[in-house]
């Protein structure tokens, strides 16, 4: 009988372990490989437009990185993150910026629509429709060394482009859109 209770309470044990072992499994997958250090690169041209008709845009986003930048005209080795959204007419802005050391700032602030020409006139100038489609991807890269552009038109039309390696747009380019989102955060018109 003692036998008995021994070969059952091993076995419960057993099953214990085995399921404390399948409950861990289940919460943590197992990792995607594509993560790792000098992993795997995609890089491709979606059939997008490179011209856009609209010029009322709606939602812009963008990330931009200045981390790895000899020259950054002031704006500090910064990853720059530009919010904007139309909603009720107004315009919601979101404006932060983070640095390796841990400096940061954030700012969220409503505008009048004419923020938006202004946006649309940079993203006229210079040409950000010809990136249209382009995406590419480094896995193993510290988070974000390039740049991701998402731009909503009124008229259903978008730009999409992402490149977690390297910035796409002209310097000047990224100066204006920064210049242009941290001189909102001193006409907050809440």
């Amino acid at each position: 009988m003692k036998w008995l209770f021994i070969g059952l309470g091993t076995s419960l044990a057993i099953a214990a372990i085995a399921g404390a072992v399948a409950a861990v499994c289940r919460r943590n997958p197992i990792q995607n490989t594509d993560n790792v250090d000098g992993g795997v690169v995609k890089r491709y041209w979606a059939d997008a437009p490179k011209n856009i008709e609209s010029t009322e845009i709606t939602e812009f986003h963008c990330v931009i990185s200045l981390i790895a930048s000899d020259d950054t005209d002031s704006l500090g080795n910064r990853v720059y993150t530009l919010d904007a959204v139309l909603d009720n007419g107004k315009v919601l802005v979101k404006y932060d910026w983070y640095q390796r050391q841990g400096d940061c700032d954030k700012a969220e602030y409503t505008v009048d629509p004419d923020f938006l020409v202004h946006l649309q006139e940079i993203v006229a100038e210079y040409n950000f429709a010809q990136y249209n489609g382009y995406y590419h991807s480094v896995s193993g890269l510290p988070n974000m060394y390039g740049e991701k552009l998402n731009i909503l038109y009124s008229g259903g039309e978008q730009i999409y482009v992402h490149d977690n390696q390297s910035g796409f747009l002209p310097h000047e380019a990224v100066k204006e859109l920064i210049l242009l989102f941290g001189a909102a955060t001193k006409m907050d018109n809440k």
